[in-house]
């Protein structure tokens, strides 16, 4: 695809994406700290002598590269539109970059309060969706935060931006004017090939048989929990840690190379088991994010691909070898509905209320997030960021989501029914927690589910030990939770 520039304030619909996220924004009444902030940052720590023009010249040429960067939306009410920044509207100006002499703040505040407070800062959406801060530690040490809107940038973007920022500052202070690398797919031609009359039919084909689905599978049939009537709009969570040893990782990694399947087959078919039993369901639906570039065009590309995908289970299977090739399979198909606007997908399953937003995990009952083994999700703890002269480091920082307070009754119901369960895999072994709201689900019945869901990991890993011939003691129990 070839970058293309639209007339001044000519409207561009959202993507399919793009429609999960403005539906997830709508669920907070005010921007953050009153609700979660949609921002996307990336703390890139530069120590030795820093070029400040030439960064400066690599961040608007990026911008130029990535036509999803110079989006805005317009005042323009329902629906939402969007309109791309053309390109010449760059070329006069360097692509805005602020800069902070922090030095003295950091003897009264920590680094990461600093880093807090700049990451949560509103966006005025109908002028940018990104921005630049460079904070200057010292003569020979600063700290650059590129923050993004989720409408436009999603966790593989961070990837793709810092390669091309690091190629266009170094072709500035150790090479001018060699070399270029290919041209980007443009964000603005995928978004209206999306929305041509015949892809539109094609949507509202599978969009009705996926739905169909989903309903089937209980979806709108929320976990019980310990409330009656009201639920507070304002939510408090908390987890129950989920560890397993390195031996335990290694042997859950066999079983599932023994099965054939994924890892996360394997633990989504686990935690399915455990819910079932505990809730008395033989139908479940877990979701998960996916990074939705199925295009190889998309994968050098900045801009907002992912979406949330669900993943209806069927617990009837009499082998667990048969609940893990099913997982698999339905983890492939929705894979391919990625594309499914969310907010429609959502309508057309559970029907709107007034004006109420869609919660992200609304068609779900639990969430499970995987890192650094499947694809689904990009860590980029560990890329490298070569920068001419420079020694380069990303920093890390945490939001404070305590005071996350919802618009309405619908959204905050299906926030707090879903359970949500991230692991990663650290050093070679599988590390994480089971997170809940402690108003509706309670601490007990967390660690039920999180002990249960362990146990059937435990045991799953003394398959795998006895697929490799290891001595197991005993044979795994049929594990059940009880209310």
């Amino acid at each position: 695809m070839t970058a293309t520039s639209p007339e001044p304030d000519q409207g561009l619909p959202l993507s399919s994406r793009q429609e999960w996220c403005w539906e997830w924004d709508r669920c907070y009444p005010e921007p953050y700290p009153k609700a979660v902030s949609l921002d996307c940052s990336t703390t890139l720590r530069m120590r030795g002598p820093l070029d400040v023009g030439a960064l400066r010249e690599a961040l608007a040429e990026v911008a130029l590269r990535h036509d999803a960067l110079r989006l805005r939306l317009l005042d323009s009410g329902t629906p939402v539109e969007q309109v791309v920044r053309p390109r010449q509207a760059l070329r006069p100006e360097p692509f805005p970059l602020e800069l902070m002499d922090v030095g003295d703040a950091l003897r009264r505040r920590n680094l990461h309060e600093i880093l807090v407070d700049l990451t949560t800062r509103p966006f005025e959406v109908t002028d940018r969706l990104s921005r630049a801060t460079l904070l200057r530690l010292a003569a020979d040490d600063h700290i650059l935060l590129t923050s993004f809107h989720h409408l436009v940038f999603d966790e593989p973007s961070h990837q793709v931006h810092l390669r091309d920022l690091a190629h266009f500052y170094n072709r500035r202070v150790s090479a001018p004017g060699t070399g270029d690398i290919r041209p980007s797919l443009s964000y603005e031609d995928f978004v209206r090939t999306e929305n041509t009359r015949r892809a539109r039919l094609d949507t509202a084909t599978r969009l009705a048989g996926w739905a169909d689905r989903l309903r089937a599978h209980g979806s709108g049939n929320l976990l019980p929990g310990r409330t009656a009537g009201f639920l507070p709009l304002q939510h408090q969570y908390d987890s129950v840690r989920l560890d397993l040893s390195a031996e335990e990782s290694r042997r859950l990694l066999r079983a599932a190379r023994g099965e054939r399947v994924s890892l996360y087959a394997l633990l989504a078919a686990a935690l399915a088991r455990t819910l079932g039993g505990f809730y008395g369901r033989r139908r479940l639906i877990l979701s998960t994010p996916s990074h939705g570039r199925v295009r190889p065009e998309t994968r050098s590309a900045v801009g907002l691909f992912s979406n949330m995908i669900q993943i209806p289970v069927d617990l009837g299977q009499h082998s667990s070898s048969g609940l893990f090739r099913q997982v698999d399979s339905v983890l492939r198909e929705a894979a391919a509905v990625v594309d499914l606007p969310f907010g429609r997908l959502a309508e057309a399953v559970l029907g709107r209320e007034g004006d109420a937003a869609f919660y992200r995990h609304a068609l779900a009952h639990a969430e499970l997030r995987l890192y650094g083994v499947t694809g689904w999700i990009v860590d980029r703890r560990d890329h490298d960021i070569p920068l001419h002269g420079l020694r380069t480091g990303l920093v890390p920082y945490q939001q404070d989501f305590s005071q996350l307070k919802y618009a309405t009754p619908q959204s905050s119901l299906a926030a707090a029914a879903t359970l949500s369960v991230g692991l990663t895999m650290e050093a070679g072994r599988l590390t994480g927690a089971l997170r809940y709201e402690t108003t509706y689900h309670g601490r007990r019945t967390a660690e039920i589910l999180a002990d249960d869901f362990r146990g059937r990991l435990t045991d799953l890993a003394r398959v795998g030990a006895r697929r490799r011939g290891r001595p197991a003691e005993g044979s795994p129990p049929d594990r059940r939770g009880t209310r």
